[in-house]
C-alpha cells in the first residue's frame, strides 16, 4: 500500500514522462562532454536533486564539506520538489543547459540514457566503481552501459503493525519461510480475533507486490530487452490472492481500498491500525512507524510456495553526470564523495535511505534510529542469498506501470472486471506504451 505522497509522487510521473520524452526526442542534448581529466583552475559544477527543506539543508551541509576539500572546485545548488523536477529537468537538457550532476530515478533512467542524456560512468577514469558490490552498481545500468551510481537502497517486503498484533493476543508465524496459504490463513485471523475491527491484510496488486510475485514464477515486469515480460496469468494470480483475502475477509471493502489511495499517510489503513499487513518498501517502515503514533513496526519477506530466492535490491535513488558536462572528472568527484566519504555520511545519514555502499552502512549504524536498524537489518538479511538479481530498468513508455496497475486492479476489486480480463488488459496496455516509445 501506497499513501497519498507516492500517489501524487504517481500521478505526476505520467505528465512527467510525456514532458521529458517530448522535450528529448528529436533535439540536440549538447555539444559532448569535455575532456576526463582533472583540472587546476578553479572550476565550477552544477548539482540538481529533488527533495524537501531537511535534504536542501543536509545536501548543502555536505557540498561545503566536498569544497573545502577540493578548493578549486566551486558546487552551485540547484533543487525543486518532485512535482517540477523532471519538467525542469528536461526543458534544461534539451536546451543543452543540463547540470552536471543529477539526481536519477528509476523510472526515467532509460529514458534520459537512451537518448544520450547521460554519461556512460564506465567511461569515467575517476568514478569509483569499486566503492559499490556489483549486484547494487548494476541497478545503475541501462542497455548495458552504466549511466547511474546508486545512492542508496530498499527492499520491498510485508510491513506488520505488530503493536496491533499484540492488542489482540496474535504472534506472527515463522516468516523466514511462509507459504501463501499460510499468510491468508493468518490474516483471516487477524481479523476473526478483532471482530472485523482490524483487517490482516491489505490487497496486494501494486508494483512492489507483482514483481516480487511475478519472480517467485519466474517471470518479471520488464525483461531485459526492455520489454513487457509478466505473463497475463501471474497477473491474474496475484489479484486472485487480493479478492479472495478480501471476500474472506470483510473488515475491508472495494471502497476502503478505493479510499485509501488518496489519504494521506497518517490516516491510512497501516498507520491507523485498521490493517495489520501491507506490502510496501521497506524504506516507508519509519514513516509509518512516526504517523501511527507509536506503534512499533516490522518488516518481513512476502510468502512465497517455493524456496528459491526472489527478492530484488531496489534504488532509491541515483547520481548521475550529465552527457553535455565541461567537467566530468570533477563531477565524478562529486559523487564519490556523495556516496562514499566518511564525513557526508555522517551529515547525510539515510535522508536519501539506506546507503547503497557497505562501508557507509558501518559508518551510520550506531547512530541509527531504531526503526531504521529494522530496515537495514532487514535489508542485509535478504542481500544474505535471498536476492535473485537486480529488477530490469524500467524501460521507456512503462514509468506509469504503477498507475495502470492500480486502475485494473480497481476494476477488480469493484467486480467491473475479471481478474482474467484485467491482467490481460493490463499486460496489452503497458505492451503498447512501451512498444511506441521505441
Amino acid at each position: 500500500m501506497f499513501h497519498k505522497r507516492a500517489v501524487r509522487k504517481a500521478s505526476g510521473l505520467v505528465m512527467a514522462a510525456l514532458l521529458s520524452s517530448a522535450a528529448l526526442t528529436g533535439c540536440a542534448v549538447g555539444d559532448g562532454p569535455g575532456a576526463d581529466r582533472l583540472s587546476e583552475d578553479p572550476v565550477t559544477i552544477r548539482l540538481t536533486w529533488w527533495g524537501g527543506d531537511k535534504r536542501q539543508q543536509l545536501t548543502q551541509q555536505a557540498v561545503e564539506l566536498f569544497e573545502k576539500k577540493h578548493p578549486n572546485i566551486d558546487v552551485e545548488l540547484e533543487f525543486s520538489d518532485w512535482t517540477g523536477y523532471w519538467d525542469r529537468l528536461a526543458t534544461m537538457a534539451a536546451g543543452g543547459n543540463s547540470p552536471d550532476v543529477i539526481q536519477m530515478d528509476q523510472l526515467y533512467l532509460a529514458s534520459y540514457a537512451d537518448r544520450g542524456a547521460l554519461l556512460d560512468l564506465e567511461d569515467s577514469k575517476y568514478f569509483k566503481k569499486d566503492s559499490f558490490d556489483s549486484e547494487i552498481l548494476d541497478t545503475g545500468r541501462s542497455g548495458g552501459s552504466l549511466y547511474a551510481a546508486p545512492n542508496s537502497v530498499t527492499v520491498a517486503g510485508v510491513l506488520v503493525n505488530t503493536t496491533v498484533l499484540e492488542r489482540l493476543g496474535l504472534e506472527l508465524p515463522d516468516t523466514s519461510s511462509w507459504t501463501w496459504d499460510q499468510y491468508s490463513a493468518f490474516s483471516r485471523k487477524v481479523s476473526e480475533e478483532s471482530g472485523g475491527k482490524v483487517s490482516g491484510s491489505y490487497p496486494m496488486g501494486g508494483q512492489a507486490a507483482l514483481e516480487l510475485y511475478a519472480r517467485q514464477h519466474g517471470e518479471a515486469i520488464f525483461g531485459e530487452d526492455g520489454g513487457v515480460a509478466v505473463d497475463p496469468k501471474t497477473v491474474e494470480g496475484l489479484w486472485g490472492q487480493g479478492t479472495s483475502l478480501m471476500k474472506a475477509d470483510k473488515s475491508i471493502s472495494a471502497s476502503a481500498v478505493a479510499d485509501a489511495a488518496a489519504l494521506p499517510l497518517e490516516q491510512s489503513p497501516l498507520a491507523t491500525g485498521k490493517v495489520a499487513m501491507s506490502v510496501a518498501y521497506a524504506s516507508q517502515l519509519p514513516a509509518y512507524a512516526a504517523a501511527s503514533g507509536g506503534d512499533e513496526f516490522a518488516v518481513v519477506n512476502l510468502p512465497s510456495d517455493h524456496d528459491k530466492p526472489f527478492q530484488f535490491i531496489k534504488p532509491g535513488m541515483y547520481w548521475s553526470i550529465s552527457s553535455q558536462s565541461q567537467h566530468p572528472a570533477e563531477s565524478a568527484l562529486l559523487i564519490n564523495f556523495l556516496v562514499e566519504d566518511p564525513g557526508a555520511a555522517r551529515i547525510l545519514g539515510v535522508e536519501r535511505g539506506i546507503p547503497a555502499v557497505q562501508t557507509v552502512r558501518r559508518q551510520i549504524e550506531p547512530d541509527l534510529s531504531r526503526d531504521d536498524r529494522t530496515v537495514l537489518t532487514y535489508l542485509e538479511w535478504l542481500e544474505n542469498g535471498r536476492v535473485a538479481g537486480s529488477a530490469a530498468v524500467i524501460p521507456n513508455g512503462g514509468s506509469n506501470v504503477e498507475q495502470t496497475l492500480a486502475r485494473y486492479n480497481q476494476e477488480v476489486l469493484f467486480g467491473r472486471m475479471s481478474a482474467e480480463e484485467a491482467s490481460t488488459g493490463f499486460v496489452d496496455e503497458m505492451t503498447d506504451m512501451v512498444e511506441s516509445a521505441r
